[in-house]
Formats: structure tokens, sequence, C-alpha cells
């Protein structure tokens, strides 16, 4: 819900847009496919993680960047968004990695006019330089893909039954209650888009 949420009901991005993802996990992936459902013609991932970048192809973005963890605030990342949206910058940018020092990156890969989202709702102080906003860029913090339950829900649903929202392919890897240790390790070193932790 946060991912699709995001989309579809915040940014509520045009068909034919070109969309930014900063991180590619469970919820990056998420507004991944829902940019893809909704019709964007380009879709840029970007991680630090190669195998990730590979399974967001899958979801639906039609390019990736590797960065690099001492890439501060992403800015060379940007460049290379600008360089794939003809010196401009993307329509839309979804900021999912809960780094804070990330917090305003999308706002460096938009557009004049375009809208940042910040998705992953971080909850602390961070320093923003203020020209990241110029000009006419839009930023937007919404909670829980700005959800309503009944009518969200029941979208998801008719999406996933389409087999448009893929969620059985974003379950990389099963868990016994057991190794609950290992599911948490995998989760932190990025080994998997969703771990489900299976009782017997």
């Amino acid at each position: 819900m946060t991912g699709c949420g995001s989309v579809f009901n915040t940014a509520k991005i045009e068909w034919g847009s070109s969309v930014v993802v900063l991180g590619t996990g469970g919820v990056g992936l998420n507004v991944i496919q829902a940019a893809r459902i909704s019709g964007a013609a380009q879709i840029i991932a970007i991680d630090i993680n190669q195998e990730r970048l590979e399974m967001a192809k899958q979801f639906g973005a039609t390019q990736t960047i590797l960065a690099q963890k001492e890439d501060k605030g992403l800015t060379n990342a940007a460049e290379i968004v600008k360089s794939f949206t003809n010196g401009r910058g993307a329509d839309y940018a979804f900021e999912c990695t809960a780094v804070p020092a990330l917090g305003v990156a999308p706002l460096a890969m938009i557009r004049n006019a375009g809208t940042a989202v910040q998705v992953s709702g971080i909850e602390e102080e961070i320093t923003v330089d203020m020209r990241l906003f110029e000009w006419d860029k839009k930023y937007i913090n919404p909670l829980y893909g700005s959800c309503r339950p009944d009518i969200d829900f029941p979208k998801l649903e008719a999406l996933y039954d389409e087999g448009s929202l893929l969620l059985d392919e974003m379950i990389t890897r099963t868990y016994k209650l057991e190794d609950l240790a290992q599911a948490f390790d995998d989760m932190l070193t990025g080994k998997n888009a969703k771990g489900v932790i299976v009782f017997e």
C-alpha cells in the first residue's frame, strides 16, 4: 500500500511520465510497478545493490543506476538521471531508502515543477539545501500511500487478480520461525525484496 498508494493516490502520476525510484527494496519495487501500471514511459531505478536493480527490471524499471555509497545526496546519480531525461530531470522521483541523508535527494532528480515524494517516512532532523526546490518543485511526504482502505484494497486485489500487480514474485525467500535471526540478517543486508516467515 505504501509504495503503490504513493504513486496512485499521492503523486497521481500521468501516463507517459518519467519516474525515478531511489531504493529498490519491497516499497521501491511497489512504486516501480505502480508507475508501470500507471503508464509511465520511463522508470529509472537507483540502488547500491546490483541484485536488487536486476529485480527492479522484472517489476518494470526501464533503466537502472548503480549508486555508490560515497555519493553524498546522490548528486552523481542525479546527473546520470538528467542525462537519461534530456538534461531536464524526471517528472517524478520517489525516495524509498529510509536513509535520512537521502530524504531530499529526490528533489535533485526532478525537473522544474516536478514532484518529489518522500515515501519512507524519515522522522528526524536533516539539513536541506533550499536550492534543490528551484523552481516550482513539489515535495510530498505521504502516510501509508494516502490509503483509503475501502477503495484501495479492492483496487490492489483486482490488479493482483489480473496479473498486473506482482506480489508472489516479491517473495524472494521463506524462513521457518527458528531461522528468524537469519531472516533479519538477510533483510538488513538487502538480500530479499520480501522475506516471509512461514508458520507450520
